[in-house]
């Protein structure tokens, strides 16, 4: 997923003209010198990677916790949550094979029977199909781990470096010389190139109907599903690795080596969001999001978060917002959004693939919840999204 840095002495100014407000960033109590590889969110807990300390985890981001019980390695490049059947599992691919948690990062489990490299990248687990890359190409396997095959994705000198699930497809993207994108609609068993217009594809990310490919400097949006590319970097730092892209609701975050940005799905132009970092969050390293905050690493200043309305909506008062309970929810929960009384609003509840799963709407508001039943729904995670004319709310919720 990250590529190895070279800083040269170069000295480069940017200027932003925008009327949005700052957002208040934050040094978190995670000591600066963990190497930050990957930001994972799961119900108030979050997850960092690191290539040196292994997993860290906090709730509050002073306290921290390491999270790696069980991993034979330090060395940690993705991690990732999957939905098996009414499990919500953990899996952590490392410089020593791929390991899973039943138990929430807290003891971790090898599940590397046959794999021919445990030099492992990129992960993916859509809670059916489980492929990891490794040094020897990819593997798949259909039962959470315990057992794994090889496929044939791209030439032989790429490397897979990211997957992205997109309806009912699997996509990959790769680098060095060859075909950049290869997409499977068989679960991850055959694969075959697709896609046209771009270069090198080390991320991907799905905004509603919109898919972002970075390659290395660059951004490419598609708006057919992946079939035809175009330039989308603009707002950008020219020149300025991509390093890591995160979604949720309607915006895309994306950490540069100039900064971090966000986009919204109505907009065509990325804008800084890190003035309040050091160096306006100059060479960052991961991204993560939830419905409660945004969180940026940096190579050398640590870890750092804001708030996540504060970033992106910059016109909602503070006094504006969205409660539920319980949360997690088993069957029926109440929703209340507080700060627009006698207003009309809309309700959706999204999927991870942001497919709209329920719906409600709203005459008016006079402070009363809105009761909504989760009882048919998989478990898994859910975006709860309140819109007021020009204002939306995203929320977090888990289903049990």
């Amino acid at each position: 997923m990250k590529t190895t840095l070279f800083i040269f002495k170069t000295i480069f100014l940017v200027v932003l003209v925008s009327g949005s407000v700052q957002a208040q960033w934050i040094q978190s109590g995670l000591p600066v010198s963990n190497q930050v590889t990957d930001i994972l969110s799961y119900g108030n807990v979050w997850y960092v990677a690191t290539s040196n300390n292994g997993i860290q985890r906090t709730q509050n981001f002073t306290d921290w916790y390491g999270s790696s019980t069980g991993i034979g390695s330090s060395d940690i490049r993705r991690i990732i949550t999957s939905v098996e059947g009414s499990a919500i599992v953990l899996y952590a691919s490392t410089a020593n094979g791929v390991y899973r948690s039943a138990m929430l990062g807290y003891s971790w489990t090898a599940v590397n029977n046959g794999l021919a490299s445990l030099n492992t990248g990129a992960i993916f687990s859509d809670g059916t199909t489980l492929l990891v890359s490794t040094d020897e190409g990819v593997f798949r396997s259909e039962n959470s781990g315990q057992n794994w095959s090889a496929v044939s994705v791209g030439a032989s000198n790429q490397s897979v470096r990211c997957f992205l699930k997109n309806g009912s497809d699997i996509l990959a993207g790769l680098s060095n010389s060859g075909s950049y994108l290869y997409r499977s609609s068989d679960n991850g068993i055959n694969w075959y190139p697709y896609g046209s217009g771009m270069y090198e594809v080390v991320q991907l990310a799905k905004l509603n109907d919109e898919l972002f490919a970075a390659s290395g400097t660059l951004m490419y949006h598609s708006l057919d599903d992946g079939l035809n590319w175009s330039p989308a970097s603009t707002g950008l730092v020219p020149g300025m690795n991509i390093m890591d892209m995160a979604t949720l609701g309607d915006y895309l975050y994306v950490a540069t080596l100039a900064g971090g940005y966000v986009q919204h799905t109505d907009s065509s132009s990325f804008r800084l969001i890190t003035q309040g970092m050091p160096m306006g969050g100059y060479l960052l390293s991961a991204v993560g999001v939830n419905s409660d905050n945004v969180v940026f690493s940096t190579v050398s200043d640590g870890l750092w978060y804001a708030d996540e309305g504060v970033v992106t909506s910059a016109g909602i008062h503070q006094e504006q917002e969205i409660k539920i309970f319980p949360n997690p929810v088993s069957e029926l929960c109440f929703v209340e959004a507080h700060g627009w009384k006698d207003k009309s609003y809309t309700i959706q509840l999204l999927d991870v693939t942001g497919n709209s799963v329920m719906s409600k709407i709203s005459s008016a508001m006079h402070g009363d919840g809105i009761s909504m039943d989760f009882s048919s729904l998989k478990p898994g995670i859910y975006i709860l999204r309140v819109n007021c004319g020009q204002y939306t709310l995203n929320k977090q919720v888990i289903k049990l």
